[in-house]
This record gives structure tokens, sequence and C-alpha cells, in this order.
């Protein structure tokens, strides 16, 4: 397909999105109209961890091949899945803050969402220690360690009853019950993660140019004049 018109369908899902959840999809009836952050809560984490699942193959890759593609590909992945932890993290503070009356707690989905966030903060900032040829394999070791986080806060929200902990399990404990809730939250899911797929894509076409235009440079400093 071509990216133009894959990114105005994305656009297009995301516009749809919009529409159900602010127009057509119901109050909760417990939460009310807060619990619309939802819909775009959860998908902002499946798009974060689908650009984790580019970052892990990008980081095995570089280290079994150092070719600076992998690298050029790691490095957006993370940029990419740095923006949807972010979104997800703060929308679910936003949320929590409206609905418990705090954004965060000592819960364990949201410690380890809080881990992730700064793995993957630390992932970035990393980038600016200089151009040594060794950092690329030492982000991409750190790159490995951050994706295994993501297991540990899928599944960290079942070491706790349910009753200990603030956080909701909307979509294991049937909390969508109307049909247009569950059809918003799967067209959002969908459009957010194809948003997340287009957006590592140009990342990473505008890095790995960013990276021959570095060796052109290079080259031409190289020269004898």
């Amino acid at each position: 397909m071509n990216l133009s018109l894959f990114i105005s369908f994305v656009w297009a899902s995301i516009t749809y999105v919009l529409y159900l959840t602010f127009m057509i999809v119901p109050d909760e009836k417990i939460m009310g109209p807060v619990q619309r952050i939802f819909y775009f809560h959860v998908p902002a984490a499946f798009a974060g961890y689908l650009a984790l699942a580019f970052l892990l193959i990008g980081a095995l890759s570089y280290l079994a091949t150092h070719n600076p593609k992998f690298d050029a590909l790691q490095r957006s992945a993370a940029e990419v899945g740095f923006l949807f932890i972010s979104l997800n993290l703060f929308t679910g503070m936003i949320w929590g803050n409206a609905a418990w009356g705090t954004p965060f707690t000592l819960e364990p989905r949201l410690v380890s969402s809080l881990l992730l966030w700064l793995l993957l903060l630390s992932l970035n900032v990393f980038r600016s220690f200089g151009d040594s040829p060794k950092l690329p394999t030492h982000i991409a070791a750190l790159g490995i360690m951050t994706c295994m986080t993501v297991p540990v806060v899928i599944y960290s929200i079942k070491l706790l009853p349910q009753f200990q902990q603030l956080h909701p399990q909307v979509v294991q404990k049937g909390g969508l019950p109307d049909p247009m809730m569950r059809h918003a939250f799967y067209v959002g899911s969908f459009a957010i993660m194809a948003l997340g797929i287009a957006l590592v894509w140009l990342r990473y076409k505008v890095t790995w140019l960013q990276y021959q235009l570095a060796d052109i440079a290079k080259t031409m400093g190289e020269r004898p004049s």
C-alpha cells in the first residue's frame, strides 16, 4: 500500500474514533464522561508495545549484524514507543485523578508502567552521549532489557486482587457492556496502532537519511584538500 494512502486511512480512522468517542458512545454508568479517556489510554499502550516490538527486532538484528539500518530502526522505534507510552501514562494519570482522586498509586501496574517509561526515556537520552562506535551496541542491550519489561507491565495487574488496587481490568472483566463501547475500543485500537506503525516507518526513513548524510559529510571531511 502507498504510504500516503495508508496515512490518509489512519487519519480517517482516528477521525471516526473521535466521532464515536465524543458523539456516539454512551457515558459509563459509574465513572461518567471521564471514562472516555479509556478509548485513547489503552490503545496508546497497544501502540507503544507494538513500537517496542520493532525496537526488539532492531536491537537483536543490530547485535547480530551491526548493520546501521537496524540501529536506525531501534532508534526510531524507541522514540515512537516513548511517545505512546508517555501518552498512556499521562492519560492514565488524568483518568485516575478524575475517577479516584489520585493520579498515581504504588500498584504493580502503575509502578511497572512508570519503570517502562523511565527506561524508554533513558534509551532516548543516551543518544546524546556522543557518537562512540559502541553506543548503538549499548543502546541495543538496554533496548532489549526495556522490551523485557513489557510482559511485566501486562501481567502485573494480576499480582494483587482487584479489591486491593484502583486500576481496573476493564476488558478482561467485561467492563464494556454497550456494543458501541466495544466498537469504539476495537476501532480505536486498530487506528492508533496503525498510526504507530506509520510513525515508526516515517521516523525510520528520516533517521536513515540522516545517517547517510552524516556518512557523506564524514567522507568529504576526510578527503585531502
